[in-house]
């Protein structure tokens, strides 16, 4: 498959109209920032059971909202490529395993260095396996690696983190109750999304840690 595709994200109302921040002023005349991105796409039936994918993709973005001194304008240009390989296997009539693993890179047109907060490489791996009638079992890693912080910010890197999830569940008919317990993050990771510079927050967004989740659903 060869793909092509054109986006854009309007203006928030803080950054077109606040007035009562002294440090950041909206700008009326902002205009959306656009996006282009191309794809291409090779997918492989291996075997019967195993089906694998590989992308290419590149992507330029104009008129990014950034601020220059206490002003939101559209100031920033991005160009971004990375590639991305996935894996189908059925391993068994009862056991089936996904995984990918993802690079980009994206480059600040401006200072010519990375853009920084998107990570370089992420890896996901998941395990669904059908012990018994009627129920299942799946484990899931996500791995993100490598995050780095935009140019002039000067603190230190952004840690990489790996999560592990645990889902038992019942595995019922289309009609009546089904239920699911969860561990997610189960090793206690402490995983903190990047944060700008400019919001005050030096230590980014931490994410949950261990957490346990129970759900019931009916179906009619």
């Amino acid at each position: 498959k060869l793909m092509y595709g054109t986006a854009f994200r309007a203006p928030s109302f803080i950054e077109q109209y606040a007035t009562g921040n002294p440090i950041a002023l909206g700008n009326p005349a902002l205009a959306p920032e656009k996006i282009q991105t191309f794809e291409g796409s090779f997918t492989w039936q291996a075997r019967h059971d195993l089906q694998t994918t590989l992308s290419l993709f590149r992507h330029r973005i104009s008129d990014l909202i950034g601020q220059s001194g206490m002003t939101y304008l559209n100031t920033g240009r991005q160009n971004g490529s990375g590639g991305e390989f996935e894996l189908v296997w059925d391993a068994t009539t009862a056991v089936r395993l996904i995984g990918h693993y993802a690079y980009r890179k994206n480059i600040d047109q401006t200072t010519k260095h990375d853009a920084g907060f998107a990570p370089h490489h992420h890896l996901y791996a998941r395990a669904d396996w059908r012990f018994a009638a009627g129920w299942a079992v799946s484990g899931q890693l996500n791995y993100v690696a490598d995050r780095n912080r935009p140019f002039g910010d000067t603190r230190p890197q952004i840690p990489d983190y790996t999560s592990v999830d645990f889902t038992l569940r019942t595995d019922q008919a289309k009609h009546g109750w089904d239920f699911s317990a969860s561990i997610r993050n189960a090793f206690d990771a402490d995983i903190r999304e990047p944060s700008k510079l400019s919001s005050g927050i030096t230590f980014d967004l931490p994410m949950p840690r261990r957490s346990f989740w129970l759900q019931a659903r009916y179906s009619l």
